[in-house]
């Protein structure tokens, strides 16, 4: 019942469309179920040699029928089929909207492809039920429930006899019920991991060429092929025993009917027309009859799919955006930590160690360290992409926790070492969504990416292909960093952002973004020492906690790791310029 509950609202808001739907079916249906009678009344006139005129009234008869007919099935087929596909279309923009408000520590336990199934497959699946599903249903229930009752009007004595094989129907509609609701899930869910084998495999095309790997992915792929037609077989194998013993129950019906109706006949107990009624009203139980079979596939898979989609809606964000509050925080730029201790779910050991530090509006603060030392997840507490365990993040002065998710992220500009560019053009890329921007130029120039577009074919309108695949690794971090460039942030992240170029380019983004942002407070994390040399305050990080802290000078004079560190990189510049 919850699942059948999580249908209704979709149903309420197209009901009218459904009722129009619904109401076509049961008027061709009507017609469908006079098509007998006119026929029983028309044999039964017969035998007294009816006029021309009595003839041809039937005729017209049968005829505005099947005009009936043609109108009320385009009327189901419009009305019941149309909201079927906008309900598919009001549950992807829904799931859409729903999956871009969970947060990063839900996708880390998410499997694209899985997801991608759910919204393709299952959705399918959902829409199947909802079209065609619901219209065999109603279809069935009401031609059913006609049909009897017109055979019992015809002969109910007649009618007992004949249905007598029926409950054997029902024996396996419900001995079945449940077997085949399992059997469906596993296939769904067989089907969601061959879609994230393919989706791993293209998006690591170049990983796999590069490891000649094609043969072993094939026969991965294959396994897989072969265990989901296998679990589809296990399904039909079913539906192999349920659907003909279904027609065989309506055969040994149809065979009880022609021998006592035809003996009834015989005798005079039943006249010619009655007995081609009732037959004709049996046979016309033998699509329903089989229909509920086909319907009771299409509701488990639907219902199955529904359950799949309901978990996605049901799950939650772990970071919740504050209420806007008018003046909730002054110059976003001011950043304070205290006490700030954090460790990752599943974890006990603490990835942040009581990291006390507080930078200004306008400063530069270098952070260095081993890797695995915390100075991304430094990085990513300010975007609030985990919240702290213990101890305070203020931001302008405020919590931030009572910052609105949206406000916080819009003054952060952040630049991952991996950046990840979309497949369209470098333009696009870099705007994000913005119509317009007057300082594109300006920041394109910024990023040190001038020369580069120069050499494009097409300039900022070059496409870039899959993730940037045409781009260079140095190409596609100094796109990102215009494109967090251009948002004029109040913050600007560079976490290792600057790890596929050289020192001279480097040093010369570094002076530009110095003298262009003036009041941007920024968080440069690098491996390379002469990055963070002009911060005006250094720290260095290991295992989680704050070891040094200082600017360049006094973090030389104390002569511990960053020092040791910096003087290895120079010997190593030394050396690459000797060689």
């Amino acid at each position: 019942m919850e699942i059948l509950k999580s249908f209704w609202p979709y149903i309420c808001k197209y009901r009218k469309e459904f009722l129009l739907g619904i109401g076509a079916l049961i008027i061709t249906d009507s017609m469908t179920l006079v098509v007998p009678w006119l026929i029983k009344e028309f044999i039964d006139i017969l035998p007294g040699k009816p006029t021309s005129d009595l003839l041809l009234k039937y005729s017209l008869l049968i005829l505005a029928v099947s005009f009936v007919l043609v109108v009320g099935r385009f009327g189901w087929r419009m009305f019941m089929f149309g909201p079927s596909r906008k309900i598919e279309f009001d549950i992807l923009n829904q799931l859409f909207r729903h999956l871009l408000t969970l947060d990063r520590t839900w996708y880390l336990n998410r499997q694209i492809g899985d997801l991608m199934s759910r919204a393709t497959n299952d959705l399918r699946a959902v829409r199947e039920f909802f079209g065609l599903g619901v219209l065999i249903l109603i279809d069935a229930v009401f031609v059913i429930i006609t049909a009897v009752a017109m055979m019992t009007w015809i002969n109910f004595d007649l009618t007992l006899k004949v249905f007598l094989p029926l409950p054997i129907i029902s024996f396996l509609f419900f001995y079945f019920v449940k077997e085949i609701g399992k059997r469906h899930k596993a296939v769904q869910e067989h089907l969601a991991l061959i879609t994230g084998l393919v989706q791993e495999n293209l998006a690591g095309i170049r990983v796999l060429h590069a490891f000649v790997q094609e043969e072993n992915e094939k026969a991965k792929f294959e396994k897989l092929n072969h265990q989901y037609i296998q679990k589809n077989l296990h399904v039909t194998r079913m539906f192999g025993i349920f659907t003909p013993t279904m027609v065989f129950v309506i055969g040994v019906a149809a065979m009880l009917s022609l021998w006592l109706g035809g003996k009834a006949v015989i005798t005079g107990s039943m006249s010619l027309g009655s007995f081609v009624a009732f037959n004709g009203y049996l046979m016309l139980l033998s699509w329903p009859m089989m229909g509920i079979g086909y319907v009771f596939n299409l509701t488990q898979k639907g219902m199955t799919a529904m359950v799949r989609i309901q978990e996605i809606f049901a799950s939650q964000s772990q970071i919740k955006s504050s209420p806007l509050v008018e003046g909730v925080c002054g110059r976003m730029g001011d950043i304070e930590f205290q006490g700030l201790q954090f460790h990752y779910q599943g974890e006990e050991a603490l990835s942040l160690k009581g990291i006390d530090l507080k930078i200004y509006q306008g400063q530069t603060l270098g952070v260095v360290g081993v890797v695995g030392a915390g100075k991304t997840t430094l990085a990513q507490m300010l975007l609030r992409i985990h919240n702290p365990t213990s101890g305070h993040l203020r931001v302008g002065g405020r919590s931030i926790n009572e910052i609105p998710l949206e406000r916080l992220r819009d003054s952060i500009g952040y630049v991952s070492q991996e950046p990840f560019l979309f497949s369209t053009s470098i333009r696009d890329n870099i705007l994000l969504g913005r119509e317009y921007a007057l300082e594109l130029d300006e920041v394109v120039k910024v990023a040190g990416l001038s020369k580069d577009i120069a050499r494009f074919p097409d300039r900022l309108d070059t496409m870039i292909g899959e993730r940037g695949v045409s781009l260079s690794g140095g190409q596609r971090q100094r796109v990102a960093l215009a494109r967090a460039l251009i948002k004029n942030p109040e913050i600007l992240i560079l976490d290792d952002a600057f790890s596929s170029l050289d020192s001279d380019t480097e040093e010369e983004i570094l002076s530009n973004i110095q003298n262009q942002l003036h009041h941007t407070t920024t968080l440069i994390i690098s491996h390379r020492l002469s990055s963070v040399r002009n911060a005006d305050q250094t720290i260095v990080m290991a295992a989680g906690q704050i070891i040094e802290q200082g600017d360049h000078a006094s973090l030389i004079k104390m002569e511990g790791f960053y020092a040791n560190l910096f003087q290895n990189q120079v010997l190593a510049r030394e050396m690459e310029i000797l060689l």
